[in-house]
């Protein structure tokens, strides 16, 4: 039986709705880090994230709301968040404020979103 949290200490978590299991952090990217993925990954984040996150991963993308402002990727909170975080993150959102992605995109698919995630990172 998986336990679902409404927040994860220590991860990152820009919203009490997030829903994330315990072994979240834990779950490692089982996409294969290379320039293939990174370009497949970009494209499906400058198709479904760049509205929000902006195209550099900033949290000021066209349609991102002010008064929700949308994490910025690349900044040093965004270190807080391992894989299987951003994973879930991703696939369950956060409604009404990130929209869920897991019924959009394959588990592969977002596994390749994440990487492409982790490269907007700094440092």
């Amino acid at each position: 039986m998986v336990v679902w949290l409404a927040l994860v200490a220590g991860a990152g978590a820009q919203s009490s709705h997030w829903t994330i299991p315990p072994n979240a952090n834990t779950l490692k990217n089982p996409v294969k880090a290379g320039p293939e993925t990174l370009k497949a990954g970009r494209t499906i984040y400058m198709a479904r994230c760049r509205k929000c996150h902006g195209p550099e991963g900033k949290g000021n993308g066209a349609q991102a709301d002010p008064n929700h402002k949308p994490a910025d990727l690349t900044g040093s909170k965004a270190d807080q968040n391992p894989d299987g975080v951003l994973f879930h993150k991703i696939g369950g959102g956060s409604p009404p404020d990130m929209p869920a992605f897991k019924g959009q995109l394959a588990p592969d698919e977002i596994w390749t979103v994440v990487e492409y995630i982790k490269s907007l990172r700094k440092g």
